[in-house]
């Protein structure tokens, strides 16, 4: 009889989000004046592994370690329901809840990176044994802040996503906001997630699965106001585990 045992597989990666820091207000109006932006510092993912399990990001550089270079990046409030069609917007003014009317554009594809950091986080079993319940886990640790996980079609800059947008996105409370579909400001209730655990499944021998990652600041969400642009985002750390089957 063949007996079996299992060997625990253990992927870490750490990112660091430093927003600069500005004075408290009071003002309680979603997205930010004109003339107010947040600085992110420093998002820096470093993945180590002992196993046969390999990862990448959308330069398909497989290995144990994963660099996203992102450092003193400045992100500007955007949001979407698709993560294909970004808008931007100002906030109405100091004592509004909505964002000003007549100010909402698409953000065209050359401008993105301003408001968007968007890569992929890939996993590959490169072993000859099947890798049993793989799971990624990570937490979002401030309020305007969104983080996606999307399955997609496969790897590179801007493959097409096969899992849907809106199921995808993670915050650090439930609450629900509209993310923007067009310029007119319509578009799609989103409640994010707050588990922070993505259920890989199986990978068998050779198996490869693509995410593409989105991290930006969430204009819609109550929070992503003046005051709040000051907030100090802790760090990022993304978990990938599974149980390595030895016969």
């Amino acid at each position: 009889m063949k007996t079996s045992s299992r060997r625990r597989v253990l992927l870490s990666s750490v990112a660091m989000l430093l927003i600069a820091l500005v004075a408290l207000g009071t003002a309680t109006f979603a997205w930010f004046t004109s003339s107010t932006v947040a600085t992110a510092n420093g998002i820096n993912v470093r993945t180590a592994k002992a196993s046969k399990l390999e990862i990448s990001k959308s330069d398909l550089a497989w290995g144990t370690l994963v660099d996203y270079n992102v450092d003193n990046k400045l992100l500007l409030p955007a949001s979407t329901a698709t993560g294909t069609s970004w808008f931007k917007a100002d906030a109405a003014d100091a004592s509004a809840s909505t964002l000003k009317s007549g100010t909402v554009s698409t953000i065209a594809a050359s401008d993105l990176g301003n408001y968007v950091i968007a890569d992929q986080l890939n996993i590959h079993n490169a072993g000859e044994a099947s890798v049993e319940n793989v799971e990624i886990k990570f937490s979002v640790p401030n309020n305007y802040l969104r983080v996606a996980l999307v399955p997609a079609a496969a790897g590179g800059p801007g493959a097409t996503i096969t899992g849907t947008f809106t199921n995808c996105v993670y915050a650090d409370a439930a609450d629900a906001y509209t993310g923007l579909t067009a310029t007119d400001g319509t578009g799609t209730q989103i409640t994010p997630k707050t588990d922070y655990t993505i259920d890989v499944g199986t990978l068998e021998a050779e198996d490869v699965v693509y995410y593409n990652l989105y991290v930006w600041f969430e204009g819609q969400d109550a929070q992503c106001y003046d005051a709040n642009a000051g907030v100090t985002v802790s760090d990022i750390e993304f978990t990938v585990t599974g149980d390595t089957v030895v016969e």
